[in-house]
This record gives structure tokens, C-alpha cells and sequence, in this order.
């Protein structure tokens, strides 16, 4: 199957219909005193992957319990392809399919007979049932284990069986769960392949994943969790932009000169930019954060201007784009400067 690039399909993606394919709607859990999750509101689109970021407890999982009708949300809704995920339990189970973070395979079957038996449950022909399960077992790379039991397979080839008997039924939803957590890289470079497919075929997948190189290879948006509420949400271009002074200049000091004797004059640029200062002694670099008054191009002149008045030498200027661990990293230690629009309030009021 031919996979179009990443840019095609966030613009195919971009045209989105009215109606969200998964909709939360101040989503809340609360175990005893705990809130696991809180007034958690967002929607994902026909085709399109979002992605659900956190740090551990942050209610990732408790979500997806809801969203799949393990868990009775405390309070709040959730809507999967307009149907009422707990008023309308079966017609929501029928859009989804899940592939959770603990392998959900008959160890004592084959990879065939584990399909075939999720074939027989949704009721599908035995000829379509046949030339279906060819075709995930060969997409998957099983084909010649095929009769083989499952519980001999490896981890990931036990993962990439749960994920062909997850899409089986052809939903128009995909729940993943941290899929290929513990993989080697090659199996997860197959499952991602397998992910482009499916959201190019107009499947909505809701992903959660502690690997952030797979979120932003990936993800359309992200949303990123913490303490069970939504903080941040978007595109990962507009994640950078949200998040205020992680944009930064690196400079190389040159060799001989000593950042700690040029420590306290940095101090003082810090300090009249309202910026910032990072050292890394190993590498003889400071970094300055963009401060907000300033756009990159004239926060980098001013930089250039001062350490030639100072005349501090370097060998090394460079201008650095955040990626999403940093971004990340930021929000989750709860002490980023997060600029949000009058719509990302209303968003989290709703």
C-alpha cells in the first residue's frame, strides 16, 4: 500500500467534519478522594491520529478505560461516532476496536484461529473472514507462523498480532494503549507504517505512548495531560508556540575562556532581556532562552551585539527549535509559561 507523506495527510485531515469521531465532555473519574481525572474536554476527527501525552499517573490510562466502557465515568460524557458512549454502550463498542497495553491474545491458539474467532464473534462470511486475516497476517510479517501458537511468538510479534486482531472488523475507531512499549525498533517502525495506513484509510486513532519520537512522527495533534486535566493541545508547531521562552541560542564559548568567570555578567543580561540562562560546563556552552518581548531574529542580533561589546570570543551560535520531549518536559514539571488564547479557555470550559 502506497503511504502518502506526513504534510499530505495533516492537510487531508485538516478539512474535518463537524462532528468529532471521539468527543470527552468534562470527563472525570475520581477514586475515593483521588481525582484521577478532571473535567477532561477534547475531540478527535474522522482520520485523524491525536495523541495523549502525560507523565505516569497522569490519567492517560483511566481515560481510555472510559472511552472503551471499562470504567463508569464519575461525572461527565463521551461520544464515540455520535453515539453515547455509556447511554449507548453497544452501538459505541461496535465503531472501536482496542489494542491495550497488556497483550489480549489466546496464548493457546494459533495467530490464524485467534482471527478467526474475532471473525466469527462480528459475524463476517467465512470468504471474507478468510482473505481479511490473509491479508493482516501478511501486512503483520506472520504469514509463515500463522499456524503457529501465539503464546511461542515473541513480545512483538504478540503485539502486532493484538493489533491485526483489533482492525479485523474494519472500526472506525482505534484505541492504542502505549502499543509498542518494550518493542525493538524495527517491530515499532512496522507498527507505525501500520498506523499511517490505517489513519490514510480514514480510521480515528487515540493514541497514549511514553515514546515522544513516536507522538510527533505521528500525531496530527496532541494533547498533553497533567494531574488528569488537559493543559496543552495542538499541532506540534503549535505546542512550541504555546510554551514561552523555549526557544533558545546556544553559544559556544571559545576554548580558553571559562563560562564561570562569565557567569555573573550573563547573570546581568538575564536579568535586563527577563530571560533565562542555561550552562553546560561539559560542552562550554550557555544557552539563553528567547524572552517574550522579543521575536528569535532580534533576541539572535541583540546576543551577537553584546558579547561583541563584552568581548567574550565563541566558536558556536546557534538557534534551537524545541522538540516535543522538551516541550513536553516543560509542561509536566509544571513550570512552563504556557501562553494561551481566548479559545483555549473556552475550550476548557466547556
Amino acid at each position: 500500500m502506497q503511504i502518502e507523506s506526513s504534510q499530505s495527510e495533516v492537510t487531508a485531515n485538516s478539512r474535518q467534519p463537524l462532528s468529532p469521531t471521539i468527543e470527552a465532555v468534562n470527563l472525570t473519574k475520581v477514586f475515593g478522594k483521588r481525582v484521577c481525572v478532571d473535567h477532561l474536554n477534547f475531540k478527535v476527527h474522522a482520520g485523524e491520529l491525536y495523541a495523549l501525552l502525560g507523565d505516569n499517573g497522569a490519567g492517560k490510562t483511566t481515560t481510555l478505560n472510559m472511552l472503551t466502557t471499562l470504567l463508569a465515568p464519575t461525572e461527565g460524557e463521551f461520544f464515540i461516532c455520535g453515539h453515547h458512549g455509556w447511554n449507548q454502550q453497544e452501538l459505541a463498542k461496535s465503531a472501536f476496536g482496542v489494542v491495550s497495553q497488556d497483550v489480549s491474545i489466546y496464548q493457546e491458539l494459533t495467530a490464524w484461529e485467534n482471527l478467526a474467532f474475532i471473525a466469527e464473534l462480528y459475524g463476517m462470511s467465512k470468504q471474507k473472514a478468510t482473505a481479511r486475516i490473509k491479508e493482516l497476517l501478511d501486512e503483520a510479517g506472520l504469514s509463515e507462523r500463522a499456524n503457529d501458537q501465539a503464546g511461542e511468538y515473541s513480545t512483538g510479534m504478540q503485539r502486532k498480532l493484538s493489533i491485526a486482531c483489533a482492525i479485523l472488523p474494519e472500526p472506525q475507531v482505534l484505541f492504542m494503549d502505549e502499543p509498542t512499549v518494550g518493542l525493538d525498533p524495527a517491530s515499532r517502525r512496522q507498527i507505525w507504517t501500520s498506523l499511517r495506513e490505517l489513519r490514510a484509510n480514514g480510521v480515528t486513532v487515540l493514541l497514549t505512548t511514553h515514546y515522544l519520537e513516536e507522538a510527533e512522527l505521528l500525531a496530527d495533534r496532541i494533547g498533553i495531560i497533567r494531574k488528569g486535566r488537559l493543559v496543552l493541545e495542538g499541532t506540534i508547531d503549535e505546542l512550541r508556540d504555546k510554551i514561552q521562552s523555549i526557544r533558545s541560542i546556544s553559544v559556544r564559548i571559545a576554548k580558553g575562556v571559562s563560562i564561570d568567570g562569565l557567569k555573573e555578567k550573563f547573570e546581568v543580561l538575564a536579568a535586563e532581556q527577563n530571560t533565562r540562562v542555561k550552562y553546560d560546563q561539559l560542552r562550554n556552552t550557555v544557552s539563553l532562552a528567547q524572552p517574550k518581548h522579543l521575536s528569535l531574529g532580534q533576541f539572535a542580533a541583540l546576543v551577537v551585539r553584546w558579547f561583541e561589546s563584552q568581548k567574550i570570543e565563541f566558536s558556536k551560535f546557534v538557534t534551537s527549535e524545541p522538540n516535543l520531549e522538551e516541550v513536553f518536559l516543560e509542561v509536566t514539571s509544571g513550570n512552563a509559561e504556557i501562553e494561551l488564547d481566548v479559545d483555549d479557555l473556552n475550550g476548557q470550559a466547556e
